[in-house]
């Protein structure tokens, strides 16, 4: 018997899996089924690649200060902290905490790719 783990949370707490809220990068990353040598079906999401800065329209800029972090900076900018990975694509660094390191740096805000007809993946 196989169980979609993403159906069943849903099913039970009412609530879309946590890729599936809003705020997500993963929100339009699709998913896929792995079938396991025991016979159950693991449901994972696909590799998500992160779209060209240029694929999405700058909004602004904003600059990094002593002790910044950087869900702090994305709740100032976007009013939501979880939104940090937006301030990650839009410089393409995989290592978000490494956006504040340097005090002064100035980061592009951009829009969601996917608010402009992009899917991210």
């Amino acid at each position: 018997m196989s169980v979609d783990l993403s159906q069943f949370l849903a099913s039970v707490t009412g609530a879309p899996p946590v890729h599936q809220a809003p705020n997500s990068r993963y929100r339009d990353t699709p998913t896929a089924e792995r079938r396991n040598p025991d016979d159950t079906v693991t449901v994972h999401l696909r590799r998500r690649f992160v779209p060209q800065p240029d694929a999405s329209a700058t909004l602004g800029r904003v600059r990094v200060r002593d002790g910044d972090r950087i869900d702090r900076l994305a709740a100032e900018v976007f009013g939501d902290p979880t939104l940090f990975w937006r301030l990650a694509d839009a410089t393409l660094d995989a290592r978000p905490a490494a956006l504040t390191a340097q005090p002064g740096r100035v980061l592009r805000v951009s829009a969601a790719a996917e608010a402009l007809g992009g899917t991210g993946a």
